[in-house]
């Protein structure tokens, strides 16, 4: 491009290097769109360039004014090209696959998963588990040392589920989180409180008006942003079996994208449980999951990419 850029300069004046099939064929590339077609911008400005460059050396070289026929055919191939602000923007169908209450006995499973379909994964951990079992200290390594695995805060104790109690003392769930925090070094200030679903990012809240509202409230003055769900993989404890198919659970996932049902438009989080791939079978094969919500065009997403303002959502 850039020898044949020089040649025209060198060589032609504009008006055959307006008339060039190649100038023509990039028009009409740009016309019938495809996956090109942002080599094909960067094409034409490099064409327009030289029509200005052109334009510059006849001013310099030729004492003779320059055709007003030029001008107009400049003016021509400008109006055949899109405006920028016409030109597709592409959406963006982002989903949070998130992991609860890890690591658990699904661990394994789940870290073979996400490295096989490389993809970006959200795990939200729970402390006291890895102080308890050398079992599950192993499966912490193996979420610490998983490229596409980010880890956030599910709190230490998980409230001993024992919610109502846990929440009736904010300040003792914060102690909590920050223990979690600290003891196990997580990098990001990013929690979901155990087994509510509430959303505290800047000014957007969802079901705060209870009392682990509260809670919320303190760990967002201490930098946290607090990330419920959209959409869950419900299982049967006794048995580990989903309560929905994989196929009902894409449609779901759909439907909340096309719907604009989410907390955020274009933006899909999505829960699962550790402990539900402790048994594994059809019903629950998450790669196979994770394989037709691919083919519904969904992107994985880490939640530090979230946008937390309505504003940083197109971003």
């Amino acid at each position: 491009m850039i020898t044949w850029s020089a040649t025209y300069v060198k060589n032609k004046n504009i008006s055959s290097l307006l008339s060039d099939p190649f100038v023509s064929w990039f028009v009409e590339r740009l016309h019938t769109g495809g996956n090109e077609k942002k080599s094909l911008w960067l094409g034409v400005w490099c064409i327009v360039g030289m029509c200005v460059s052109c334009a510059e050396e006849v001013k310099i070289l030729d004492t003779e004014p320059v055709a007003a026929g030029v001008t107009d055919t400049l003016t021509l191939v400008t109006d055949l090209l899109p405006e920028v602000d016409t030109l597709p923007v592409l959406p963006c169908k982002c989903i949070y696959l998130t992991i609860d209450d890890s690591p658990l006995n699904g661990t394994k499973y789940l870290d073979s998963v996400i490295v096989a379909e490389t993809i970006k994964a959200n795990v939200f951990m729970v402390g006291k588990a890895i102080d308890e079992s050398r079992k599950f200290q192993n499966y912490h390594k193996i979420l610490q040392e998983n490229p596409y695995i980010e880890i956030y805060n599910h709190s230490y104790s998980h409230a001993s589920n024992r919610y109502f109690h846990f929440y009736g003392d904010p300040a003792s769930v914060l102690d909590d989180f920050e223990m979690n925090r600290s003891k196990f070094h997580i990098e990001h200030k990013i929690a979901r409180l155990p087994g509510r679903n509430l959303w505290l990012l800047g000014d957007r809240k969802r079901n705060c008006d209870q009392p682990a509202g509260r809670a919320a409230a303190l760990l967002a003055d201490e930098g946290y942003q607090i990330f419920g769900w959209d959409l869950e993989w419900r299982y049967a404890a006794e048995d580990y079996v989903p309560e929905q198919t994989i196929d009902q659970l894409v449609v779901q996932a759909e439907y909340l994208y096309t719907s604009s049902r989410t907390f955020t438009p274009d933006h899909v989080v999505l829960l699962i449980h550790d402990q539900m791939f402790a048994r594994r079978h059809e019903q629950n094969d998450l790669g196979e999951l994770i394989r037709k919500l691919k083919e519904k065009d969904f992107t994985f997403e880490y939640l530090t990419a979230y946008p937390v303002s309505m504003d940083e959502r197109q971003e």
